[in-house]
């Protein structure tokens, strides 16, 4: 038990060191993000390899910690602080990316209003609400693009809000999976040390041996007092016999005085 609980806690120790080593990508992440907003550099390309690779770490640490809760001395005084922890550390960090995500739609969206003021510079308030809750609905920019005067900038805005329509899909693919991860570190299947199956399974050997001897033990308590009553009767008819003899005795004596 104290070599288990040992390596649960190099776990937790070697948790938390990748852990140190992956939070720091979120801040790469979030200057790629800058650069795709600014136009300046980074494709939604470049996003998705980046926002991947995080996602498969968060993925692989998931995994581990889900697997440390899910030993039985996890729960040991010695390992609970420690794996709850790394648990929470785990979810905090998942939370700043969903939150990091979050605030980068928000400027995707924004950004997808100014362009279809290009396009549309009338747009009233709830064209634009549309337009983004639209997630940048091609078509929408398409009938726009028909009737738009300057014809140039429209079609460099049309390009853009592609652009940013596939990156708003992106975005939505990482929160769900985040929310996934998230949910999984809470659905936990314990799994039972194998020592422990052990001494179970042993305890339930015993059980069956101690019914069976209970019911050889009650099998032998009705053959000992069948066997007591069949003495009994025995000794009775031995007893009656006796008497019987002496009786008879009693009486050919009785005869042979009297002649």
């Amino acid at each position: 038990m104290e070599l288990h609980s040992l390596s649960i806690l190099n776990d937790c120790k070697a948790l938390q060191r990748a852990l140190d080593d992956v939070e720091p990508r979120l801040q790469d992440l979030q200057r790629a993000q800058h650069g795709y907003l600014s136009g300046a550099r980074s494709s939604h390309r470049d996003l998705d390899q980046i926002g991947s690779s995080i996602i498969a770490e968060y993925r692989n640490l998931a995994d581990r910690v889900r697997y440390i809760k899910s030993q039985p001395e996890s729960r040991s005084p010695q390992n609970a602080l420690h794996v709850d922890n790394l648990d929470r550390r785990l979810k905090r960090a998942i939370n700043a990316y969903q939150q990091q995500e979050s605030s980068f739609r928000r400027e995707v969206e924004e950004q997808q209003r100014r362009q279809y003021l290009i396009v549309n510079p009338d747009a009233t308030e709830a064209e634009l609400r549309e337009v983004t809750q639209a997630g940048g609905d091609m078509q929408i920019f398409q009938q726009a693009l028909l009737s738009a005067d300057r014809r140039g900038h429209a079609q460099s805005a049309l390009h853009n809000v592609k652009e940013r329509h596939v990156a708003i899909q992106q975005i939505e693919k990482t929160m769900t999976e985040l929310a996934e991860l998230i949910q999984d570190l809470d659905t936990i299947v314990v799994l039972q040390d194998p020592a422990t199956v052990d001494v179970e399974d042993q305890a339930e050997i015993t059980k069956q041996y101690l019914e069976e001897g209970n019911v050889q033990l009650g099998h032998a308590k009705l053959k000992a007092e069948a066997a007591r009553r069949k003495k009994w009767i025995c000794l009775g008819i031995s007893v009656l016999i006796f008497i019987v003899i002496i009786i008879i005795l009693l009486i050919v004596l009785k005869v042979t005085h009297v002649i």
